[in-house]
């Protein structure tokens, strides 16, 4: 049975010019009450000073060339030297005890091969945040007993390293979207994914923004929709097209 002092936290946080949320987010991340911990920056590309930022709170600041944030996790997960993995994105914010809560979850059932939670927004008041959270706990839950389909967000995804490298990690080969959900998926082949509707993570709702609240959710459907009934047919390039990254402005390799 795991043990605290046995075990090591790998936090991955993929970055694509991230210097306006960057800094706050892992700033958060070192507030951390667990503190066996690695904290690993992969960069997929900046042109702004996300490196610079990176640089002074990561232990290891990485690059990825190829386009996409899974490239950058697998890259990341590839040189973590931790028992668990813990992916994170670089617009969301932790709660000071997350670490230890997860460890804590392992430590007590050593069934379990990952866990997960819900999100909530930033920018979102008590109430929009409490319907939120619960449309996303009901979600799930009907998602996991009709489809066993397990609503995984990379903001909010914990690993045991070990079942990750059995299962062959993320399937980039595949190009298929929609990774954490597959992911999910192998991984329960393994042992238990367990959904926690209480570890909760603030995120950013700058896509919803972007692409309009319900625009936003009819591509959520279709994403898990793929996954949930075998299509597989939208793509990871299809989904983080050209256009993505020129707006984000990206390095061209």
């Amino acid at each position: 049975m795991m043990k605290d002092k046995e075990i090591l936290v790998s936090i991955i946080v993929p970055v694509l010019n991230e210097e306006k949320i960057l800094e706050n987010t892992l700033k958060n991340i070192r507030k951390q009450t667990f503190k066996n911990y690695e904290l690993i920056v992969v960069d997929n590309g900046s042109t702004d000073n996300s490196i610079t930022i990176a640089k002074k709170y990561a232990d290891k600041v990485l690059f990825e060339e190829q386009k996409g944030s899974i490239h950058a996790m697998c890259t990341g997960i590839k040189n973590a030297k931790g028992e668990i993995i813990v992916t994170c994105d670089a617009d969301s914010l932790y709660p000071e005890n997350f670490l230890e809560r997860i460890v804590s979850k392992f430590k007590t059932n050593e069934k379990l091969v990952a866990i997960y939670g819900p999100f909530i927004f930033l920018e979102s008041g008590k109430i929009s945040n409490f319907f939120t959270w619960l449309g996303y706990v009901i979600s799930d839950f009907l998602s996991r007993i009709f489809t066993k389909t397990y609503i995984v967000g990379a903001a909010n995804f914990a690993i045991k390293k070990e079942v990750y490298e059995k299962v062959g990690g993320y399937d980039t080969e595949s190009n298929l979207a929609s990774q954490d959900f597959r992911l999910a998926r192998k991984l329960s082949k393994h042992g238990k994914v367990k959904f926690i509707p209480s570890l909760i993570v603030k995120t950013s709702n700058r896509r919803f923004k972007e692409e309009g609240f319900i625009k936003a959710l009819i591509n959520a459907f279709k994403l898990w929709a793929d996954v949930a009934f075998n299509i597989n047919k939208i793509t990871y390039k299809s989904y983080y097209s050209q256009s993505y990254y020129q707006k984000k402005g990206a390095k061209k390799r």
